[in-house]
């Protein structure tokens, strides 16, 4: 137990170190109103990918376990590496017949970590989706909180809900937050005597509370539409509070289709700036080369920042490491290490100048 650990500190460590070189910036809000020493159940919307859920591993407070959708753990590789970092398969029917009895051995694990005083994060909508909305939700963590209560009636369950914000989940080097909702005990809206009551009243509260944490745009159909209207008054979608106010009042229009949208201009970037990228470039060349061909397979346009982001902390730092060791060969040591010093601040430099 001491080993795998130790293993999950550290991969939790490489990929906040990664994560600060992809993001912009990521703030976090509400932390410090989660309670301690308590059985959590986190509840997430979920719009961009496996980047979800490695960004709530990584901002405090530490989430200990997550429940993953099952096809990730389809490769026995895989398997193995997820599960070392405390992640769980969840199953859908579309999984196969015995879905529902393998969920039942999850929700089983489930119930144990809640008796350490541990917590679980789920992503609750059961899939991600590019919309910036929060989409239905599906029963399964209702399933979770009732189950633990079940067999533990004399025991609080608190649920947090978690928005998670982007800029732009298709392009790297930009902003996100994440906002930690008001905590609140599932056993108050427990009620054996009527289960399917409770499961719907828990299923709307984290519903409404995550649709204030999270840019919700109801209207899907005019969903581009109002975005643009957004970007183009200059509303920051990282502010939900803020926005959705502004979201209500558009949705209010009539003839939304008839609202003059103007193109927004993209600031030229200085000569400083243009360099610094063709620095990067000339340095990254080969695993951006190898991040280009691997953008032509991704099918899913949610899994385009997953797939970079993978590429960019399994490659990049590789590929200096290599580069380095040939400066050091032929320069020596010194300029070696000086080298992968310049490389790594270069990387880090980048993200400031889009």
């Amino acid at each position: 137990m001491k080993n795998l650990y130790l293993w999950y500190k550290t991969v939790r460590t490489y990929v906040h170190i990664g994560l600060t070189f992809y993001f912009k910036k990521v703030q976090v809000f509400g932390h410090e109103n989660i309670p301690k020493g308590v059985p959590i159940l986190f509840v997430a919307n979920h719009r961009n990918g496996l980047i979800d859920p490695i960004l709530i591993a990584t901002a405090p407070p530490q989430v200990l376990h997550f429940l993953t959708r099952a096809s990730a753990f389809k490769n026995p590789i895989a398997d193995f590496l997820l599960r070392s970092i405390n992640m769980l398969p969840v199953y859908r029917i579309r999984d196969g017949k015995d879905s529902i009895a393998k969920n039942q051995e999850i929700f089983e694990a489930c119930y144990d970590i809640f008796a350490k005083c541990e917590s679980v994060l789920i992503f609750p909508e059961g899939n991600h989706g590019y919309p910036r909305r929060v989409r239905n939700l599906s029963k399964g963590f209702t399933r979770i909180a009732y189950g633990y209560l079940d067999r533990n009636p004399d025991k609080e369950l608190y649920i947090v809900p978690i928005g998670l914000n982007y800029a732009n989940i298709l392009r790297p080097f930009r902003d996100a937050t994440l906002y930690y909702g008001t905590p609140f005990l599932a056993n108050t809206y427990y009620n054996p005597k009527d289960d399917n009551q409770a499961i719907e009243t828990l299923k709307n509260k984290v519903y409404e509370d995550l649709k204030e944490l999270t840019t919700h745009i109801e209207n899907l159909d005019q969903h581009d539409t109002i975005e643009k209207i957004l970007k183009q008054e200059g509303y920051n979608f990282l502010n939900p509070k803020m926005t959705n106010k502004r979201i209500a009042v558009i949705e209010s229009m009539e003839n939304l289709d008839t609202y003059s949208i103007q193109a927004v201009k993209v600031k030229s970037k200085s000569l400083l700036q243009k360099f610094i990228s063709i620095l990067f470039i000339v340095n990254s060349l080969v695993p951006i080369l190898i991040w280009l061909n691997i953008k032509t397979k991704v099918k899913d346009i949610v899994m385009l920042s997953t797939a970079r982001f993978g590429t960019s902390v399994g490659l990049i730092p590789f590929f200096y490491a290599v580069q380095a060791g040939v400066v050091a060969y032929f320069l020596g040591g010194w300029i070696g290490l000086i080298y992968l010093g310049l490389s790594f601040g270069l990387a880090y430099l980048r993200k400031f100048v889009n």
